[in-house]
């Protein structure tokens, strides 16, 4: 096999490969030398995917940077390295964008488009019939001890959170967040970070959890060392406590996280379980004049005048006489009946300042974890301490020290999992009056409710949309079946892939079919960096149908503004179209925020042209449409001009004036059914809008409805929960057979509407 993966454990790379082979910098390649017995070393910071040629031969294409022990600012070189028929197949199945490679064997010859990408004057090309052979080990990163930082030097860390502030927005476009870390060694670091996407920064929920960050560079200031967030920034957070999961909350769609992560995460929180005093405390254990950090559900609220108010629980009775903020609860959003068969349980938060925005758009039924929450007597009864007739308050103050603000927390987190453990516990009295669907929400229990849950168990969570007069089909009898044909089944869902429901959209092209993942941001980045070192055209400014603007960022790189608008863009920015040329991955995202249409573009000799169609080839806001490179078949950006002056621009006809294949956005999930005879996996691919009764084009860019379709699917399927509690699914299934073995696909199947299952 001309492709051989190396193992960590085995050592460097180069105890791993051929001793005769001597490695040779990417710098010193020349057209004029023999390299039989030398190997180039470098990382895949650039990898595209498997193309044909027209006459059958596969071909891939990947730039390889010249691998260095230390981090340099300049003089790094690159090259194009292009791999042929197996070689390629192989290469793009084992080598990730980030890897680390050794190439032997290979050719030299001159490179075409040395001038525009500014790489070696060379290229390689490598042939498995000549012996060529690639070596390939994943990048292991190193991580620093705190003790051992030095100013100036970008570096990767771990630490336990003793401080932190919750991120908010600047006066610029970036949100800011703070955050003070210790590890082992002793040593504290204070970290400011910044990014312009809020999900990139660390999703910390409170003092001991654990954080690993990526390219912080070290600074002097004011006699201390602190941390900022430099190019490529990016964080993952972990819950602290000893035998808790190890699953990292982050915004990113990818990052690499292996064992020895795990283990330096168990590590830090078995270090971390004597020296971190716990801040959070239940409302039974509570004593005035403490500051503390409340998990918790919120069972209704209020706007009052300079505050609002939040009635919460979590599980637990407060030992102390509470204050109650309103007499009368007839102004509360929540339910009614269910606050007053919590009225001994729940408190009242008062909520100031900078966080009364937050709280307002709180809905109940929420969990929180409110930080730095003040507990003091109410002020008319402060003075008389020993009396019974003390109330205790509770207040979130303005500001945000100590962390202080209020956090959603996702249903799946290990915190609401043990939180919903205490509420299911809880000593509730129950009114005859409440409602099943309030039962079913808080887990209130007696006799009349479980007998109601076991009926509810019986039906089923989904619905048939055609094919009623079908039998039911055991899955034993589905597996045993030949294909094609079609299913009525009825069974249970004991688990899914992927977790992440935001990781289940795909794009994919309606012409030849093909399913690919949705390009994450390092590798957008890295194409937009390509096309930032590409010097402008002055002749391709000021066309008939466009008028351009040059102007400079902060580290004076120019950036081409190309106006397909002859009025002042200004006045109305959001329905402005510009192509722009040689911006960031960062400026992209914050021009999105200004500017209607955005056109990536760069410029060839004689004309502008879209970037490669990994890149996105328009974008509108939050969404960014791509085109398919099997099926498209791109000139230049010329049929834009006839787009001149118009308010709405369709994406699809955007692309086809451009010959570009537009990619659709699609769910792909799968999902293991079990109805007691067998299991089988059946996937979700071509209904699944229809079975979420939502766009898979929304899903990518909408939280909430992400959210929305997490709580579906921990419906369908709840975690820990046993075969015989899960509810029944009712599905329609199709077989069919491929060159990849035979499938199972849900079809004419919809979630029921919102209802209550166990």
């Amino acid at each position: 096999m001309p492709v051989h993966m190396l193992s960590e454990a085995g050592g460097r790379v180069e105890a791993q490969i051929p001793n005769h082979l001597q490695r040779i910098e990417i710098k010193k390649l020349t057209l004029d030398s023999e390299y039989e017995d030398k190997y180039v070393k470098g990382q895949v910071v650039l990898k595209y995917p498997l193309n044909v040629l027209p006459n059958g031969r596969q071909i891939l294409k990947a730039v390889i940077q010249e691998y260095v022990t230390q981090q340099s600012s300049s003089g790094i070189m690159s090259i194009n390295a292009y791999f042929f028929d197996t070689l390629a197949k192989d290469f793009s199945d084992a080598v990730k964008q980030g890897g680390i490679v050794v190439v032997t064997g290979f050719s030299l010859i001159r490179s075409p488009t040395a001038n525009k990408d500014k790489r070696h004057p060379c290229q390689l090309e490598l042939f498995e019939e000549k012996k060529a052979t690639v070596y390939v080990q994943i990048p292991k990163y190193i991580y620093v001890p705190l003790n051992e930082l030095k100013p100036g030097v970008v570096v990767n860390v771990y630490g336990v959170v003793t401080y932190y502030k919750h991120p908010f927005p600047t006066k610029g476009t970036d949100y800011c967040s703070a955050v003070t870390i210790m590890d082992q060694s002793g040593r504290k670091l204070s970290c400011t970070l910044f990014s312009d996407r809020l999900e990139a920064l660390p999703q910390i929920y409170k003092i001991g959890d654990i954080v690993r960050l990526h390219r912080i560079k070290t600074e002097r200031f004011q006699g201390e060392l602190k941390g900022v967030t430099s190019a490529g920034f990016s964080a993952l957070t972990f819950d602290g406590r000893v035998g808790g999961p190890v699953n990292p909350r982050t915004g990113s769609k990818s990052y690499h996280f292996a064992e020895e992560d795990e283990r330096k995460v168990e590590m830090l929180r078995q270090w971390a379980a004597s020296r971190c005093a716990p801040s959070e405390q239940n409302l039974s254990t509570v004593q005035p004049k403490q500051f503390f950090d409340l998990t918790c559900q919120l069972v209704a609220k209020a706007e009052l005048v300079k505050s609002v108010l939040l009635k919460v629980w979590d599980g637990t009775k407060c030992s102390h006489p509470v204050w109650k903020a309103l007499e009368e609860e007839d102004n509360l959003e929540g339910n009614a009946v269910l606050l007053s068969e919590l009225q001994n349980l729940t408190v009242d938060v008062l909520v100031y300042d900078n966080h009364i925005a937050v709280a307002k758009s709180l809905k109940p039924g929420a969990y929180l974890r409110i930080n730095n929450l003040h507990a003091k007597f109410h002020a008319s009864t402060a003075k008389k301490q020993t009396s019974n007739e003390n109330r205790l308050q509770f207040h979130l103050h303005g500001g945000t020290m100590y962390g202080r603000g209020i956090q959603i927390l996702p249903e799946d987190s290990y915190d609401v999992r043990e939180l919903k453990k205490k509420l299911e516990s809880a000593e509730v009295c129950v009114h005859p009056s409440v409602s099943d669907s309030v039962l079913l929400d808080f887990s209130i229990s007696n006799s009349t409710l479980h007998e109601q849950l076991e009926q509810c168990r019986q039906e089923s969570a989904t619905v048939l949309t055609a094919h009623h007069h079908m039998k039911i089909t055991s899955l034993n009898d589905v597996k045993n079946c030949k294909s094609p044909q079609k299913f009525r089944i009825r069974a249970k869902l004991k688990s899914y892939e992927p977790k992440s429901l935001c990781q289940s959209v795909k794009h994919c092209c309606p012409k030849c079919g093909i399913l690919q993942e949705i390009p994450d941001d390092e590798s957008v980045a890295h194409l937009f960096q390509d096309a930032s070192t590409r010097p402008l055209n002055l002749n391709l400014h000021n066309a008939f149908w466009y008028k351009t603007a040059v102007g400079c960022t902060k580290n004076k790189q120019q950036i081409a503004f190309h106006f397909l608008e002859e009025d002042d863009w200004e006045k109305d920015a959001e329905k402005t179209s510009v192509m722009v040329e040689r911006a960031s991955l960062r400026e992209i995202f914050q021009l999105s925020r200004r500017f209607g249409n955005i056109i990536p573009v760069t410029s060839s000799e004689e004309q502008l042209t879209l970037l490669d169609l990994s890149a996105p080839f328009l974008i509108q806001g939050k969404r960014w449409h791509y085109g398919c490179k099997n099926c498209s078949s791109v000139t230049d950006v010329r049929p834009l001009h006839q787009f001149v002056q118009q308010e709405s621009w369709e994406a699809e006809t955007i692309a086809q004036s451009l010959g570009i294949q537009l990619l659709q956005h699609v769910f792909f999930m799968k999902l293991e059914l079990d109805d007691g005879t067998a299991c089988l996996d059946a996937i979700l691919w071509h209904d699944a809008e229809k079975f979420f009764r939502s766009l898979a084009s929304e899903a990518e860019v909408n939280v909430a409805l992400q959210e929305k379709l997490q709580r579906t699917m921990k419906t369908l399927c709840p975690p820990g929960t046993g075969f015989d509690e899960l509810p029944w699914l009712d599905c329609c299934i199709k077989t069919y057979s491929t060159e990849d073995g035979v499938f199972n696909e849900i079809f004419d199947t919809v979630v029921a509407e919102e209802r209550h299952f166990i």
